[in-house]
């Protein structure tokens, strides 16, 4: 497996394989964290400075959380601005090497093709002696617990992904199936970033409705009140570099729901940005909930050497909470893992003073001494033994989470039944894409554990939760003004625990009046175990808009960021993500953010023909909803879900596309009937598929860097 590189570096060569790697030091950088509600939005700015004799391309690969909608890359050379814009990933990877090649500074970011939580920053053809500022923002939701606490982390730390030896030909299609793995060992130069002497990260911290603010080496705590909103809290600190940073907010009357509409843009020929968005936070409690259900318990327990010293001390402290904590009559076992696992059972066993002391035994001995991070095969081998019927299985995966076949781990876990994993991502650097899409995708939850930190109320938390029984069949009902369209963002209904806080988002299309004072309401139904529930909630919708000099319209991008994470959890057409990517200029795995500065390069007759802007507003138009939002749960208010109103309200943005909308036929060929396909093309000239791939992915990519960029949608 070749050596990834972390943190900034410069390089030669054409290929990922012949490249010349070097570290790059940072000048300064530039964090502002604002915190509204439980909503984070955050602004990195980097300060680099070309001191070579010639120009240098630049790379800084640096972590993000899974869960953050990075909506704006901006670049500025001599005072000159780069606006980087949302385009298909690969057709922005042609972008951004024909524009180097042809001698412009360009700039590309996206998520890494191996792993959605770390992020690829590169700048081309940047000019010798010359000071480049890189700015990214994005907007994340707070991770929040049943203590009426919320937790911000700004992750500095990247740790090395373990994967099984691969070739240069299939290093990003790696499975844990190979008999012989390695762990990915780097020198310290290779992970760490290097800096200039007088290197600092300045954190501006803005928290709206804080008080009592306390201040530790790379933590901050601080009180929020709801009555204090109005007035923001500000904080300025030299951040330590080498540990990640974490904001720990304590809500203080924050129980009682609450609602905010986030008004549109207007005047945005935007569909998305136009729509009003509404975010309903609350914690819901349940009357029918059953009681504590007979549960399985299997303890799957990290001991691969990335646990050595904190971490797994961490694991074997919460794996004894766990076990002296377990409810009588259920069943439990532990998993160790590593390069290979063991279990301390063969099958599961009861709870009883017996087998809690061989599981503690076991316990006082573990150790990080069973190599690399080898996640898939004892999950899979505990999957294969089915749950007793009358047993519902909560298993609990303790793991620092460096492993990059994340997706591979995430389908396994969507197939089985009657089975949540609780994961706990432990130690700073940890993947946060696997931690939440595992637990994600078995309707469990996720929490972290930082290095340093307390964790037996997030321990008990989590068992509390494993206890009840699941919530399933969510349906929402919204009670809104008149003639209301309501979008569901996500269409399913995030995983659902008593007491526990939930945040809703819900796309509006339809005008809410300012002075609007009628009922609004939110009925949830569902099944809690084998009954059936119904929980009212009434708010009062508080109006949000985005002032002149603010356009991040975070909700708008958290409920597109949302919205992206399910189609991807559910492996949707990716010509349906990049659409919806596009329209909302939030990243996702299909799409990059790319800029090419035209000015930095003296511009010739030749260049000025080809320089037509790569992005029409086809994605910038209603006709996207086609794309992007026709397969959303679509609800009129006051009514439930109706089937097929989704398709009907796609055939009306339809009906409303511009002319140069075309629809044609593909001609006969010497193929069978089968090849033949009616094409949607949001383009302004027309396209030919060129292969059967092209024609299974649905959209067409351009090879033209300066080409008009279009899609297409493969029908029958």
């Amino acid at each position: 497996m070749n050596t990834q590189r972390f943190g900034l570096v410069s390089f030669t060569g054409n290929t990922t394989y012949d490249r010349n790697y070097r570290s790059v030091p940072i000048k300064r950088a530039e964090i502002q964290i604002s915190i509204a509600g439980f909503i984070a939005n955050v602004q990195s700015v980097l300060h680099y400075i070309n001191d070579c004799d010639n120009n240098v391309e630049i790379e800084f690969v640096f972590p993000l959380d899974t869960n953050a909608a990075v909506y704006k890359f901006e670049a500025e050379i001599d005072d000159r601005k780069i606006v980087g814009e949302v385009y298909d990933k690969l057709q922005g990877k042609v972008i951004y090497q024909d524009a180097v090649h042809s001698g412009y500074t360009a700039m590309y970011m996206a998520e890494d093709d191996g792993a959605g939580d770390i992020f690829r920053l590169r700048l081309g053809n940047l000019p010798s002696k010359t000071t480049a500022k890189l700015t990214f923002a994005y907007v994340q939701e707070l991770d929040l617990n049943a203590d009426q606490t919320g937790t911000f982390v700004l992750p500095t730390v990247l740790n090395p992904r373990y994967a099984p030896d691969c070739t240069p030909t299939d290093e990003l299609n790696v499975t844990e199936s190979q008999e012989e793995v390695t762990k990915t060992s780097l020198p310290e130069s290779d992970i760490e970033m290097a800096y200039y002497s007088d290197f600092s990260v300045n954190l501006l911290t803005e928290v709206a409705g804080g008080e009592n603010l306390k201040v530790h080496d790379n933590k901050m705590e601080v009180d929020v009140f709801p009555e204090a909103v109005d007035k923001v809290m500000t904080s300025t600190k030299r951040l330590q570099h080498g540990s990640d940073f974490s904001l720990l907010l304590h809500y203080k009357g924050f129980e009682n729901p609450r609602a905010i509409i986030e008004k549109g843009n207007k005047d945005a020929q935007n569909a998305f940005l136009s729509s009003d968005i509404l975010m309903v936070n609350f914690s819901p409690e349940f009357k029918e909930l059953e009681k504590e259900k007979l549960c399985e318990f299997v303890f799957v327990i990290d001991r691969s050497g990335s646990m050595t010293g904190d971490r797994i001390k961490k694991a074997k402290e919460a794996l004894l909470l766990l076990l002296k904590s377990l409810p009588v009559d259920c069943l439990f076992n532990v998993v160790s893992f590593g390069s290979d696992f063991s279990f301390l059972f063969p099958k599961s066993e009861q709870y009883n003073e017996e087998n809690l002391e061989e599981a503690i035994n076991l316990q006082k001995k573990m150790d990080a001494d069973m190599g690399g991070t080898e996640i898939f095969k004892p999950l899979e081998c505990v999957f294969k033994t089915k749950p007793t019927d009358s047993y519902a299985r909560q298993i609990f995966l303790l793991t620092d989470g460096e492993v990059r076949n994340v997706s591979k781990i995430v389908d396994l876990v969507r197939e089985q039944k009657n089975t949540r994993i609780f994961t706990f991502g432990i130690g700073e650097g940890c993947s946060t894409e696997l931690v939440r899409g595992v637990a994600k995708a078995s309707r469990g939850k996720a929490t972290f554990v930082k290095d340093n930190e307390r964790l037996k109320s997030k321990v008990m938390a989590a068992l509390k939760c494993s206890l009840q029984c699941a919530i399933t069949d969510v349906s929402l009902t919204w009670n809104l003004p008149k003639d209301c369209l309501v979008i569901n963002s996500p269409r399913e209904v995030p995983a659902v625990f008593h007491g526990e806080k939930l945040i809703l988002y819900a796309i509006i299309s339809g005008e809410i009046p300012e002075d609007y004072s009628g009922g609004t309401s939110l009925k949830m139904v569902g099944k809690a175990g084998e009954n059936s529930f119904t929980f009212l909630l009434y708010f009062d919708m508080n109006l949000r808009r985005s002032s002149d000099t603010d356009n991040s319209f975070p909700l708008h991008r958290l409920a597109a960021k949302t919205k992206l994470s399910e189609m991807e959890m559910n492996r949707s057409d990716d010509y349906m993500m990049v659409a919806l990517s596009t329209m909302v200029n939030v990243t996702c795995k299909y799409t990059a953010f790319i800029g090419v500065d035209k000015k930095g390069k003296e511009t010739t007759s030749t260049d000025q023909d080809e320089d037509t802007s790569c992005k029409t507003e086809a994605s910038d138009s209603l006709e996207d909803i086609l794309f992007g939002l026709s397969d959303l749960d679509l609800t009129m208010a006051k009514s439930s879900s109706r089937p097929g109103l989704g398709r009907r309200f796609a055939n009306f943005c339809s009906s409303l596309l511009p002319a140069r909308l075309k629809t044609r036929k593909r001609r006969k060929s010497s193929r069978s009937r089968r090849d033949e396909k009616t094409f949607l093309c949001l383009s302004s000239r027309p396209y030919k598929m060129k292969s059967r791939n092209e024609r299974k992915r649905g959209y067409f990519i351009s090879s033209c860097p300066y080409e008009t960029k279009s899609y297409g949608l493969c029908g029958r």
